[in-house]
């Protein structure tokens, strides 16, 4: 067990268990443990808070790449969340890979028939070895029918590219496509990792910019990243932080979770969450 310390000096809360907040994952289940559903329940239940899942996808990966997928029916990714809602209902829920266009639309049903209010959108659109984890034309569909419902999205400058259209390489371009997509409705954090130089998370509230700016960390073990960011994210909007509060801790969460990184197997090895 953590203490309670230790549970504070990584931005997380450390709370009784009847206090509990309930942070569902909706994602694709990353067999090398690093990434997807995986890291998520690890970042969650390291923040404070109870970890639920719906499997959207298996893949078959390691940390050299994805070598295949298996989708799970949009059918079944429903009666997963309705089982859920009919005894624990999320305090937020963070949105990853899901691959379909009809799984998307089951999600954004089900979303707006429950009226969950935080809804943390991590657009993920290719995995960090570059296969495809959304299919041709569900870009669109995310775009119409989900966005408008989030609470807040998370794209990487590539995924910031294709929700507008718009080149995104820099500061200037970062700010430019997060008022883009925040027409759309949600607030919108850009994520810098892939800035030349130094890292900066560019966050639109509809009202203002904020940047959250660390120095590069030098690590070639970065699988999980994003999905970290945006799971660590939920989690603190869960505990009730302002946004701008859960932006900060959610990026220096990331840069301690990176820090901590380890090898594992011949590729990029995983970022650590666990803190461990």
């Amino acid at each position: 067990m953590f203490s309670e310390k230790r549970l504070l000096d990584h931005g997380a809360v450390a709370v009784r268990h009847e206090e509990m907040k309930r942070v569902l994952t909706i994602a694709g289940s990353d067999s090398s443990g690093g990434a997807g559903m995986q890291a998520d329940i690890k970042t969650i239940t390291r923040i404070g808070c109870h970890a639920m899942s719906v499997v959207t996808a298996l893949t078959a990966q390691n940390s050299e790449g994805v070598q295949g997928v298996y989708l799970i029916p949009a059918t079944f990714v429903s009666k997963q969340i309705e089982a859920l809602m009919a005894d624990m209902v999320p305090d937020a829920i963070k949105l990853g890979m899901i691959f379909t266009a009809s799984s998307i639309k089951a999600v954004a049903r089900l979303v707006g028939k429950y009226g969950i209010p935080t809804l943390v959108i991590d657009p993920v659109l290719k995995s960090s070895t570059g296969s495809d984890l959304l299919e041709p034309g569900a870009v669109d569909v995310l775009r119409n029918t989900l966005l408008p419902l989030a609470r807040v999205v998370t794209p990487n400058l590539h995924e910031a590219e294709v929700l507008t259209g718009i080149r995104v390489r820099n500061l200037e371009e970062m700010e430019e496509a997060s008022r883009a997509i925040h027409a759309l409705g949600p607030a919108v954090i850009i994520k810098g990792g892939h800035l030349q130089g130094e890292s900066v998370d560019v966050l639109f509230d509809g009202k203002k910019i904020y940047h959250f700016r660390g120095p590069r960390i030098m690590s070639s073990h970065t699988h999980g990243t994003g999905c970290v960011f945006s799971s660590a994210l939920a989690a603190f909007l869960a505990l009730d932080h302002s946004l701008e509060k859960a932006a900060k801790n959610a990026h220096d969460f990331v840069r301690g979770a990176i820090k901590k990184a380890y090898p594992c197997g011949r590729g990029a090895g995983p970022v650590n969450p666990a803190g461990i």
